[in-house]
C-alpha cells in the first residue's frame, strides 16, 4: 500500500508508482529509493553498493546515534541494500516532513562518499537503470545473472539475523507517472529471476584449494603479467596476422610459456593455438581465448600492467579471458608432472583469438582441427552450464498506411536490450513526444520495463480518446503488447530449462514502413520449425511480415551426461557443495565447439567485472580454480 504522506510525496518527486498501489520508486539528491506503506509503516530502500568497510561502521553507529532524530523504527542492511523503516505518523502527514528525513538521509551517503551511481551488483559506475529484485538501482546488464559482491556482508550480527524484507518486493510492472496513477489493473506483471548460480564456496575451502599450486605461484603471477602486457585488442589485419600484430604476438607469447613448460604445441594459422599433453586416439579440451575488449576510460592503473595488491591482482584480461586460461595451463602442468598420471586421452588447451569479435577463430579451428569428445571453457561461470537458450532476432514489418497516425518513431539502443526510451511524432504535430522505460538485457526482460511497449500502450489509449488510427500500433498490442513470454505470437514454451523470453529490442517507423526487431531465447525444446509457421500465420492476419534475421541455436548437455555429472562431481568435492548444472539465457563460449560447456572462472557471488575499468581477480580464487581444472581433467581423460 501507500499511504497518502508518501503518495503526495512521490507526486511531489515526479516518482513512478508500480503496481498502481504496491509502491513507488524514482531519485532523490542523484539516490534511487523504491518506498512502499505497510500498515503504519513507511520503508525506504536504496543502495549503498560501494561502501567503503570502515565507512559501513560508521554509517551503521551513525544511525544507531540519531535514531531518535530520524525517527527510525529499525534499519537493516544486505545484499547491498539498506531498508529505512519510521512510522507513517512521524512525518506529520506532510511530504516536506518526509522530504527532509530523506535529505539528511541523503546527506550522510554522500559525506561517507556513497557513489549514487554504482552498480547494485559489482559495485562499479553504472549508466542503466532496473527494478532489480524490484528495487530501483543502476546496474550493469551483464551483472544481471551474477550474485554479485556484497559491500554489506560486515553488519552486525543482530543485523544477519533479521527477517529479510529487502528482498520481498520481488514484482516488476509498467511505469506510471503520478499523474496517471489509476492505470489500466490489467499491466502484466513478471516474476524477478531467481539467482540460480547457487551457493558460494567458503574463503577457507578456497584458499586450501589454491594453497595446492603455492609453489607455483610467482611463476604463474610472472606469465599472467606477460600475457597482460600485450594489448590483444582485435586490430587491423595483416599478412600473418588475421586479427591483427597484437592478437599474433599474444598466441606467440602463451606458445612460448607452454613450451617452456614442456608441452607439445601447435599455432593454428595464427587465428588460434593449442598446448597438449598426453597419448590417446582421443583428446578432451579446455576452450579459452587471448583476445579482449578494449581498456576504455576509468582505469586507476595501466590496465596492460599487472597490477599486484595482495590477492587482487588488475588489469584487462585477467577475468576475461587470460588468467583463467592460465590456471587451466597451470592445471595442466601440474598432472604432466604428476608421474602416477596416465590418461587414455589426451589433453588439449585450446586458445582462440577472436571470441570477443564473433568466435571467427573456432570456426576455423573447427575445418582443420581435431575436436574434442568432451571439455569445458573456464568463460562463464561455476558451476557447470548444462544448457544455453536458443537466440533468435526476428523482424516484423508493416506496410504504412495514409490513415495512419504516427509520422514517426525511433527507439531502443540493440536489439538484445530492453530500451529505455522511444521518440514518436504523430501527424500534425512538429515535436516529438519520448516514452522512457527501464534497461535490461534481452535475456532477462522482467527487470526492465520496455518503452516501446510503453509507448504502443498510451498511444492505443490516445489514440483510440481521439478516434483516430494506426495498423502498427493496433498490430503490436495485439501480436506483443506487455507480454515477455510471446504467447501471442505464438512462441511461448516452457521445459527444465526455462521459458521463451521476447523482446522488442529496437524501432523504427516513417512513411514507407513500420519495423520492430525483436529478440527471443528460447528452451532446448522449443520446435523453431513450427514456431515459424505459427508466426508466420499469426502475423498475417495483421498484415506483418515476420523474418527470422538470425538464429543462434541452443545448447544443452543432459544433467546426467559424462561430461555434466563429472565436472558436477569434480565440482562439488572441491568446494564441499551440493550445487546442481545451471541452464541460462545468455550464450559462452561453449558455443564454438561441440562437446564443450561453460565452467568457471567465476565462483557464485563473485562481482561480473569482465569488460569493466579496473577488471581483477583473487588469485587464489584463479588457482583454486586451477586446482578443480586439474581434476576435471583428469577424470575426464580417464
Amino acid at each position: 500500500m501507500i499511504s497518502n504522506t508518501l503518495l503526495k510525496f512521490a507526486a511531489g518527486q515526479d516518482w513512478h508508482v508500480a503496481n498502481e498501489d504496491e509502491y513507488v520508486f524514482g531519485k532523490f539528491n542523484d539516490y534511487c529509493f523504491t518506498a512502499k506503506t505497510d500498515d503504519v509503516l513507511t520503508s525506504f530502500f536504496t543502495s549503498i553498493a560501494g561502501i567503503a568497510p570502515e565507512n559501513l561502521i560508521e554509517f551503521t553507529s551513525w544511525l544507531e546515534q540519531t535514531r531518535f532524530p530520524l525517527k527510525l523504527v529499525d534499519y537493516e542492511m544486505t545484499d547491498n541494500f539498506i531498508a529505512i523503516r519510521a512510522k507513517d505518523t512521524a512525518f506529520s502527514g506532510t511530504a516536506k516532513q518526509m522530504e527532509t528525513f530523506l535529505e539528511l538521509f541523503t546527506d550522510k551517503l554522500k559525506a561517507l562518499e556513497v557513489d549514487p551511481g554504482l552498480c547494485v551488483i559489482c559495485g562499479l559506475p553504472a549508466d542503466e537503470l532496473a527494478l532489480y529484485v524490484g528495487l530501483y538501482c543502476h546496474f550493469h546488464p551483464d551483472c544481471i545473472d551474477k550474485e554479485g559482491y556484497d559491500f554489506t556482508s560486515i553488519t552486525t550480527e543482530d543485523d544477519s539475523e533479521s527477517d529479510k524484507e529487502i528482498s520481498e518486493p520481488d514484482e516488476l510492472v509498467m511505469l506510471t507517472t503520478m499523474d496517471d496513477i489509476s492505470t489500466d489493473e490489467d499491466n502484466e506483471v513478471a516474476e524477478s529471476a531467481d539467482d540460480e548460480s547457487g551457493e558460494r564456496p567458503d574463503k577457507e575451502r578456497i584458499s586450501a584449494l589454491a594453497e595446492e599450486f603455492s609453489k607455483d605461484r610467482e611463476h604463474f603471477l610472472d606469465d599472467l603479467s606477460r600475457l597482460c602486457a600485450v594489448p590483444s585488442v582485435d586490430g587491423t589485419p595483416e599478412d600473418g596476422a588475421p586479427f591483427g600484430r597484437e592478437l599474433k604476438r599474444v598466441l606467440e607469447v602463451f606458445l612460448d610459456i607452454a613450451i617452456s613448460m614442456g608441452f607439445k604445441t601447435v599455432n593454428v594459422g595464427n587465428v588460434a593455438g593449442y598446448a597438449e599433453i598426453g597419448e590417446g586416439d582421443e583428446m578432451v579440451a579446455a576452450v579459452c581465448h587471448l583476445d579482449v575488449v578494449p581498456a576504455g576510460s576509468g582505469w586507476n592503473s595501466d590496465p596492460f600492467k599487472l597490477l599486484i595488491e595482495g590477492d587482487k591482482v588488475t588489469a584487462r584480461g585477467v577475468n576475461d579471458n587470460k588468467g583463467p586460461c592460465l590456471a587451466t595451463l597451470y592445471a595442466m602442468k601440474a598432472l604432466k608432472d604428476d608421474a602416477d598420471f596416465s590418461p587414455t586421452r589426451r589433453i588439449r588447451l585450446i586458445v582462440g583469438l577472436n571470441e570477443e569479435k564473433g568466435m571467427a577463430c573456432m570456426r576455423h579451428y573447427r575445418e582443420v582441427e581435431e575436436l574434442p569428445v568432451a571439455g569445458f571453457t573456464p568463460d562463464a561461470q561455476f558451476p557447470a552450464i548444462y544448457a544455453e537458450k536458443g537466440i533468435a532476432t526476428i523482424a516484423l514489418s508493416q506496410k504504412r498506411r495514409e490513415s495512419d497516425a504516427i509520422s514517426s518513431a525511433q527507439g531502443g539502443a540493440a536489439v538484445n536490450m530492453v530500451p529505455s526510451d522511444v521518440e514518436v511524432t504523430l501527424k500534425g504535430e512538429g515535436e516529438p513526444r519520448t516514452y522512457k522505460g527501464v534497461s535490461a538485457h534481452a535475456s532477462t526482460p522482467h527487470l526492465g520495463v520496455n518503452a516501446i511497449s510503453r509507448a504502443m500502450e498510451e498511444l492505443d489509449r490516445e489514440l483510440s480518446e481521439k478516434g483516430l488510427t494506426d495498423s502498427f500500433v493496433a498490430a503490436y498490442r495485439a501480436l506483443i503488447g506487455q507480454e515477455l513470454d510471446g504467447q501471442s505470437l505464438g512462441l511461448a514454451h516452457s521445459d527444465e530449462t526455462g521459458d521463451t523470453t521476447v523482446n522488442a529490442g529496437l524501432l523504427h517507423i516513417d512513411e514507407v514502413e513500420a519495423r520492430v526487431m525483436i529478440n527471443i531465447r528460447y528452451p532446448v525444446s522449443f520446435d523453431v520449425n513450427t514456431a515459424k509457421e505459427r508466426l508466420r500465420n499469426i502475423a498475417d492476419a495483421y498484415a506483418v511480415k515476420a523474418e527470422w534475421i538470425s538464429l543462434v541455436e541452443p545448447l544443452h548437455l543432459p544433467k546426467d551426461s559424462h561430461l555434466i555429472s563429472t565436472l558436477m562431481d569434480v565440482y562439488n568435492e572441491a568446494t564441499g557443495l551440493s550445487g546442481e548444472a545451471l541452464a541460462i539465457g545468455g550464450g559462452t563460449y561453449a558455443r564454438s565447439l561441440p562437446n564443450v560447456c561453460g565452467f568457471g572462472p567465476s565462483f557464485p557471488g563473485d562481482p561480473d567485472v569482465p569488460h569493466q575499468a579496473n577488471e581483477w581477480m583473487s588469485v587464489d580464487s584463479l588457482l583454486a580454480g586451477a586446482a578443480i581444472y586439474r581434476e576435471a581433467l583428469r577424470r575426464l581423460a580417464d
